[in-house]
């Protein structure tokens, strides 16, 4: 057992509930890809494409019914997060270092939840006061996890 559980909290009673949102993939060409999420998967776009200044990345919520299900983002230029991150997933199976990008998740209590990752030796960035926070991927087995404040 080794490792220390400060913080820890009893399995099954969390200090705040969290439930999933959507997942995010990381594409090299965004109209591509919601074309194919469109014919290979059935989904219709939610909303309108929109630009994220923060990341460099323009995206397109997909789901059905109206219902959110997963936002393709693709990078707008070569020095932002998103293009870094593809370019390190570069190989011969995956040409353009495409995929999933995170995971999104609804909160009943951000900073509780924080406090609870963070006790228990885990990363967060951003301000849990404020709104969304994300889990770092060194924290959730390598995952990047959105946090946000369930409306």
């Amino acid at each position: 057992m080794g490792a220390s559980l400060r913080g820890a909290r009893p399995e099954g009673n969390p200090v705040a509930n969290i439930t999933f949102k959507h997942y995010t993939v990381a594409v090299h060409d965004l109209d591509s890809a919601i074309k194919q999420y469109e014919t290979r998967f059935g989904m219709s776009k939610v909303g309108d494409r929109a630009y994220n200044n923060i990341g460099k990345f323009n995206f397109q919520p997909m789901g059905f019914n109206g219902q959110t299900m997963c936002h393709l983002i693709c990078p707008d230029t070569a020095d932002g997060p998103i293009a870094k991150l593809m370019l390190e997933r570069v190989n011969p199976f995956n040409p353009h270092g495409e995929g999933i990008y995170l995971l999104a998740y609804d909160c009943d209590n951000v900073p509780a939840f924080a406090e609870q990752v963070t006790s228990n030796g885990g990363r967060i960035n951003g301000n849990p006061a404020l709104g969304n926070i994300w889990v770092h991927p060194t924290a959730s087995n390598f995952v990047l996890m959105e946090i946000f404040p369930r409306r």
